[in-house]
């Protein structure tokens, strides 16, 4: 459904970055709102998915180093 919107995600860029609102958005580039609102909230899914995934990434890398630090520290 969204991918029949060409301009949205030139909407959703301006969105992002607070230069339109949503009513705005929707009259400038022609958009049903609803078809925005669906657009954002999908994309703010797979950014908090992202965040999860990169906050997980963080600790496993902290609890590595961490890891070979006391390695170094034992070898020493």
């Amino acid at each position: 459904m969204l991918s029949n919107y060409p301009r949205l995600d030139e909407a959703l860029k301006k969105l992002s970055v607070h230069q339109l609102t949503i009513s705005q958005a929707s009259e400038h580039y022609d958009l049903p709102k609803r078809v925005i609102y669906k657009a954002l909230r999908q994309q703010q899914a797979k950014i908090a998915q992202q965040k999860s995934y990169l906050l997980a990434a963080q600790k496993r890398l902290q609890q590595n180093l961490q890891s070979v630090e006391l390695e170094l520290a034992n070898f020493n």
